[in-house]
Formats: structure tokens, sequence, C-alpha cells
């Protein structure tokens, strides 16, 4: 697929392939590529498009609009204005000025400081329409999936539903709907534990809006269209963005790192303090817990006790890989302690502090740290550190 796609009579798609790409924004791998969806809706009276593509596309999605005779836009509808979806926004204003721009208020503010030039906007409120001539244009707000400027747009005559990055995959498959690629529910699930598992609460919020509509086919801005179960994409949203069940008593994750086996030893005393109290401690090693794991696991348990080693006046660097993966889970505590063993020099565990505390975690207590093999003494001290860090967990009696 190549050109523009009738999606039905009188809607089209007009984004963009990118087959060959392998890393999205230099950040996420994509194995199969992605897509930049855009879609062009004909009422009886207006035009609307909706979304535009990453600016290196421009030219050519400009292109499709006229080969399909697009001579005059009414509105251009932007769900979220990162740069994937609005990079030919400003060209094609330049082509089209009588278009007026639809958004959320957070949306015309950032789309005013990334284009830096006036525009005609529209500001819509959650449940607001509008009238295309037989068709209709909704709204609802959907703040956080994944900035806060996102909504949706439902089309309810058609039962289509433009979700935005919601329900998206980056997959770029030879097919445009999901029934014409192979299976990419791999790549819709990296997608969700990359893209909106940091945003649980508002996933539930936005998925609540949507969820009793008669959805017939889910468009988002990436990947396939889905038609063949776009329910089951919604179904899968509720699932995984469902809160943790309670746990009948607080429970702690330990992760530990420990090259010559001091810091596990310290981290067995830790951890009968915190036993001794009732506490539930996971502990799992941080070079062998996977990342979907871990991000399970920080939202399961009510503290993050981090054991770590100094090597080279630094945390080593397994520690701060595990660390660059809290800022992508809404962790269920925000409760945290660390600790470990040093030889030459103690620097980690105040590094670790910090960066914990950079992404608003409380400390229960200071770290503590000791160097070499711990002594009797030491252990002890351990033991006190896990009845300090159950002390800030439990209910005073």
């Amino acid at each position: 697929m190549s050109g523009t796609a009738e999606i039905r009579s009188g809607i089209h798609w007009v984004g963009a392939r990118h087959p060959e790409l392998q890393v999205f924004d230099e950040l996420f791998p994509t194995r199969n590529g992605t897509t930049y969806n855009a879609y062009l809706v004909r009422g009886e009276r207006q035009t609307a498009l909706i979304e535009t593509v990453k600016a290196p596309f421009t030219a050519s999605f400009l292109q499709k609009l006229e080969d399909l005779g697009v001579q005059h836009i009414d509105w251009v509808v932007i769900n979220h204005t990162e740069p994937d979806h609005t990079g030919a926004l400003g060209t094609l204003l330049e082509r089209h000025p009588e278009a007026t721009v639809v958004c959320t208020r957070q949306g015309e503010n950032f789309l005013r400081q990334l284009f830096n030039r006036e525009m005609r906007t529209r500001v819509v409120a959650d449940g607001e329409q509008i009238d295309l001539g037989g068709r209709t244009l909704q709204f609802f707000l959907a703040p956080y999936l994944h900035w806060p400027d996102t909504m949706f747009t439902w089309l309810p005559e058609e039962k289509i539903l433009f979700s935005c990055d919601a329900f998206g995959a980056h997959f770029c498959g030879e097919g445009l709907f999901d029934d014409e690629v192979p299976d990419f529910s791999g790549e819709f699930a990296f997608y969700f534990d990359n893209i909106m598992r940091p945003f649980k609460d508002k996933v539930r919020e936005a998925v609540a809006k949507v969820v009793d509509l008669p959805i017939e086919l889910v468009c988002p801005s990436h990947g396939p269209l889905l038609r063949r179960d776009p329910r089951g994409a919604i179904a899968a949203y509720q699932r995984w963005s469902a809160p943790p069940p309670p746990a009948a008593t607080p429970r702690v994750l330990l992760l530990t790192l420990s090259p010559h086996g001091n810091t596990r030893d310290m981290a067995a005393h830790v951890r009968q303090g915190l036993e001794s109290h009732g506490l539930e401690v996971l502990e799992r090693a941080i070079i062998t817990v996977e990342g979907s794991e871990l991000r399970d696991l920080l939202e399961q348990t009510d503290a993050l006790i981090v054991a770590t080693p100094t090597i080279n006046r630094d945390a080593p660097p397994p520690v701060w890989q595990t660390l660059s993966l809290l800022s992508s889970v809404t962790p269920k505590g925000k409760t945290a302690a660390v600790f470990g063993s040093y030889g030459w020099s103690g620097e980690a565990v105040k590094m670790v502090e910090e960066r914990l505390l950079g992404l608003k975690y409380k400390l229960a207590t200071p770290g503590i740290h000791f160097r070499f093999a711990p002594t009797d003494e030491d252990r002890q001290a351990c033991r006190e550190f896990g009845d300090r860090i159950a002390a800030a967990l439990l209910p005073a009696a």
C-alpha cells in the first residue's frame, strides 16, 4: 500500500508509511517500522482532516490530498501535538489558510510554542461536537495518553474511533487493517508498556469514556487500523491498566546487585528486619529481573529497596539501567531506601538516593553502607535498618 486508501465512503487514510524505521524518536526499537496515520473525513458541507504526519513525509502527504481533489479544508483535528502528529501542519496551513485547527486547551498552548506562529484554533471541551453535514465529530478529552493535550475523536455515524496514540502499535505491514497483516500483538503490548503504562489511572479514565460506544473500527495514529476485534483492543487496555489487587500486608521489593556477595549478605539481614514485622519481601537480583516483571513488581509493592555496591566511585551500570525503568510505571508506593557495601569508596548509596528523590520517592530512612564484608555489628545495623523501613510502612500502634 503506497497511496491513499478508502476506509469508508468519503473517509480516506492519507498517512505515511515508514517501514525502514528501526528506532522511534531515538527511544523505542521498532522491529517492523511504523506508520503516521492521518485521515480525511468528508461531510455534506464540510471537510475535516484528522492529524497530519511527521515532517519528512509532508510532500507525499500533501500530494495525497491533491490526488483526492481536496481544495478546501474546514477543520484540522489535532488529537495530540507531538511532532510525529503535527510535522506537516505548518505547511498544510500555508496551503490551506482557511482551515481551523481543533484541539484541547493544552494542545493550543503547545501548538503555539511548537510553531511560534498564529493560527486559527477552536478549543473543544469534553463531549463537544462539530457537524460536518451528515457526519459528526465528537471529542473526548483523554489527557496523558500520553501527553496532557490528548483527545479522542468519535465519528458516530460510521462507528469509528480516531484514538490518537491509544490502541496503536509501531508496526508497518503491507496492508492497512489488522486483518491484512501478520500478528502484531507483541508490538501492541510493547507499545502500551512503553508509552501508556506510566499513566494507568488516566488510561482507565479515558477508556471509561468510550468503552460503551458501539465501536466498529479503531483508527489509531500508529500501526494497523483495528476492525477484526476493536473491542478486544479496548479490553486489553482495561486489563493492563487495572490497579493491582490490595495485599493483606505491606509488600516490599528488594533489588540487589552483589558482585562479591557482601551486599547480598547485608540484604539478608535487612530482610530479616522487615519480615520480623510481618512484611512480605519480594527479592530479585538486578541482573536477572526482566523489565516487564520489574514494572509489575513496582506496581504491586509498597516500597522499593535498592541494594547496590560502589564500583569506580559510582553505582554499577545495571543499577542505573534498572532505575531508568522507574519512570515507565506509576508505582503503587513511593517509599524507598538504599544500602550497600563498598571497597575503595562508597558514593553509590547517596547517588541512588538522589535519583530516587528526583523521581519523587520518599526515603523511609537514610541509607547505610559498610566497607567490604559486613561484621556482626554491621549485620545488626542492617536488621535495624529493616526495622526503620517497616516502621515507615506500618500504621502507628
